[in-house]
């Protein structure tokens, strides 16, 4: 696969990638007990998954889940992470999964038959209870998205592998009230995000689903989009304007944007970007890296990106993201080879503070620089005619851009680079299209020093 707008920076070639690289992210401790449980179906070695957070009476917390185990750690002082809660589960398992609702945790997990644990936070971390522990309504779950707003939970995959089982917490937050198990359009579904009442399903191969969920036992289809990949999870903007989802299969697919401004008018959702960075090796052709979990606060998209480690975007620009931060949770990697390094993050703690976990080598309590997503990045101010195109682009940039030199890039909708260009110096360049198939397409340019454009282009 390819970069969108993402770039390498000069420095990378100087810095070769070594372990525990980072930029803007300090690590302030790591947790990792190599005696605990693995679980190993296939080879896998997976002993640590999710994580979530939670701040309440004035501490906070991290929540990892464990092979065989849920683990609470209090992190209010993140040099010296202090277990405060051990909780065994029935079998050992890669998969699972945590969210909070108020002062409970809820927690699920795959290829066992868990069903839900609930778990009172109200009294940590002197004493963490687990209130409630059944598999009334569901034996698995892959993953588990909850509404704090409206106290709804719903399940997704495993036990509602042919759509969504959604239960109610708001009357009694360790009781669970069934509320529907809906067929839904894509079918399983494997993460979903949920805002109002509009739920996003990432639906794996059928790709990413839109649902009016107010009436839970008949939800209202919206829209969908598709390209092709393993529709992984999905996570939207602050504004809502733009959704951002990731395709775990196969390897090397991009993270990729959707323009959801045009719902309003009575349009489908549409991808409108995508972008990936390799940073292994940042200069190959072909990229191998597979972004897991992206999550959002304020202006930072924060991507679990397995043997990368934890990746920060600013996305000021929603349709164009800039790597501003990362640390590498996996310094022992030397090749893109599957499930190995960071599963997943939490970056809303009071503090500031970032929680990201890591299959082998655990809990991670990381620093992001204050400095970071303060300023938007700087635009390009360029010109793209004629589009649609049938011969070649004109492409026009400011001569501040062509004095220090700038590159271009074309993606088709899949992440593949199609063409690009590099070393430039002038301030108008032709680029030849007659030999891209009809279809619509983003040319990315950067500037040396940092400056972007991206504008979606069409070739009939």
């Amino acid at each position: 696969m390819n970069k969108l707008i993402l770039f390498v920076f000069a420095f990378f070639s100087a810095l070769a990638m070594s372990a525990q690289s980072s930029h803007n992210m300090t690590l302030l401790s790591k947790w990792d007990d190599n005696s605990l449980p693995v679980a190993s179906p296939g080879g896998l070695n997976v002993q640590y998954s999710g994580c979530w957070g939670m701040a309440i009476n004035g501490r906070e917390y991290a929540v990892v889940g464990g092979a065989a185990h849920l683990l609470f750690f209090d992190i209010t002082n993140p040099a010296t992470p202090e277990m405060v809660g051990k909780f065994e589960g029935t079998f050992t398992t890669v998969w699972r999964e945590i969210k909070s609702y108020k002062d409970r945790i809820y927690a699920v997990s795959d290829n066992t038959s868990e069903g839900l644990m609930i778990f009172d936070m109200s009294q940590a971390p002197d004493t963490i209870i687990r209130t409630y522990w059944s598999n009334e309504y569901f034996h698995k779950a892959h993953t588990i998205t909850v509404d704090t707003v409206s106290g709804r939970l719903y399940l997704n995959g495993g036990s509602a592998a042919d759509g969504i089982i959604v239960l109610d917490v708001s009357q009694n937050p360790d009781v669970p009230v069934f509320l529907g198990h809906p067929n839904i359009m894509g079918g399983y579904v494997h993460d979903s995000y949920v805002r109002g009442d509009t739920l996003y399903c990432s639906s794996g191969y059928d790709g990413l689903y839109m649902f009016d969920f107010k009436n839970p036992q008949n939800p209202v289809f919206i829209s969908s989009v598709s390209t092709g990949g393993y529709n992984h999870n999905v996570w939207l903007n602050k504004e809502g304007t733009y959704a951002y989802y990731t395709e775990e299969v196969p390897r090397g697919l991009p993270i990729h944007i959707v323009d959801l401004q045009q719902l309003a008018l009575g349009e489908d959702i549409e991808v409108v970007g995508n972008f990936l960075d390799n940073m292994l090796f940042p200069n190959a052709t072909t990229k191998e890296a597979t972004p897991h979990n992206v999550y959002i606060r304020d202006n930072l998209m924060f991507n679990s990106q397995y043997e990368d480690g934890l990746l920060v975007y600013d996305i000021s620009i929603p349709t164009q993201p800039e790597l501003v931060a990362w640390y590498d949770t996996h310094p022992e990697n030397t090749i893109y080879n599957g499930y190995f390094g960071n599963w997943g993050s939490y970056p809303w703690l009071p503090s500031g503070n970032v929680i990201a976990c890591d299959m082998q080598n655990g809990l991670h309590v990381l620093d992001l620089s204050p400095t970071v997503g303060t300023q938007a990045p700087e635009r390009i101010l360029a010109t793209v005619t004629p589009n649609p195109a049938k011969d070649y682009l004109r492409i026009a940039v400011p001569e501040d851009v062509a004095a220090q030199g700038w590159s271009l890039n074309v993606f088709n909708l899949s992440g593949q680079q199609v063409a690009s260009l590099n070393q430039l110096n002038q301030m108008q360049q032709r680029v030849s299209v007659e030999h891209l198939p009809t279809g619509m397409y983003f040319l990315h340019i950067r500037s040396q020093d940092g400056r972007m454009f991206t504008q979606k282009i069409a070739v009939e």
